[in-house]
């Protein structure tokens, strides 16, 4: 085994597949020009993660004493993977704790499917962006809380969006867009990130696997997460040398403190940031 020089990730995003339903105008997924997402036609690319690549990296992750919150998508929808609900009951059938992001549009007209979702998953939080009004949304939020009974069910809100470039014609985000080039950031300490094709990703903002950290469908996971390269860029990070990497010099996600932010990223960051200050010293 490596020696464990940074914490054990918390939680475990395995991307079963790369499309979406939607095209959502602050997505990240939205701004791909690599192939990654879009062919150069700017065709969606339909992919999936092999399932015997996806259970080994569970057993895997088993193996290295992982207990925490798994989920089975990174800027796709992970229900229009017809795998999703088996794939949960094996990342529970290995002491994990399966959690789903979700836009709603497959499970809606999905009574049955909603059922095994709220059996299977320890809650699932439904994305709302596009609400009117209050009502709206008040009338939103009552349906999911009654259809996915028996499971823990959250919200993702068009407040707590952050804010990116748009294109020259595109006005609907209603904040400038922040940097913070010199901010500490401790996500790369939360999350392993393997996206359909292998590739590690640094955090949620690297939807194109910039930081080349390696890919699981050839190397461990251990091998990954605890990779001298992994190690050194997220100690960085935890530091505040945002403005060593361009994608992190502008990023425009705050730093856990003192800025405000999302409620629910506050809670987990703050967990996290004292183990990540505990291991850079």
């Amino acid at each position: 085994m490596m020696r464990r020089r940074i914490p054990l990730f918390r939680k475990l995003l395995l991307e079963l597949q790369a499309n979406c339903n939607r095209n959502c105008f602050f997505c990240n997924r939205e701004f791909d020009t690599s192939g990654k997402r879009y062919d150069t036609r700017g065709r969606k690319v339909l992919k999936q993660m092999p399932t015997e690549h996806a259970l080994s990296i569970l057993d895997q992750a088993q193996a290295l004493g992982f207990d925490g919150h798994v989920a089975f998508h990174h800027y796709s929808e992970p229900f229009l993977d017809p795998r999703i609900i088996d794939m949960a009951h094996a990342a529970r059938a290995r002491g994990m704790k399966p959690y789903e992001h979700t836009n709603g549009d497959v499970l809606r007209g999905n009574p049955e499917l909603c059922r095994q979702a709220a059996e299977v998953f320890d809650y699932i939080v439904m994305g709302l962006y596009d609400y009117r009004d209050d009502a709206e949304l008040a009338a939103e939020q009552a349906f999911w809380l009654e259809r996915l009974e028996g499971t823990r069910v959250r919200f993702s809100l068009g407040g707590e969006v952050f804010p990116r470039t748009l294109t020259p014609h595109d006005d609907r985000m209603f904040r400038p867009k922040q940097t913070f080039p010199n901010a500490p950031c401790i996500r790369p300490a939360v999350r392993l990130i393997i996206h359909y094709d292998g590739e590690m990703a640094m955090c949620c903002e690297d939807m194109q696997d910039r930081f080349e950290l390696g890919n699981a469908f050839e190397t461990p996971i251990e091998q990954l997460w605890y990779g001298d390269k992994h190690v050194a860029i997220m100690k960085a990070l935890a530091r505040g040398q945002r403005e060593q990497f361009p994608l992190c010099a502008g990023c425009p996600i705050p730093p856990p403190e003192p800025v405000h932010w999302a409620t629910r990223m506050r809670r987990e960051a703050r967990r996290a940031v004292d183990i990540v200050r505990q291991s850079v010293g």
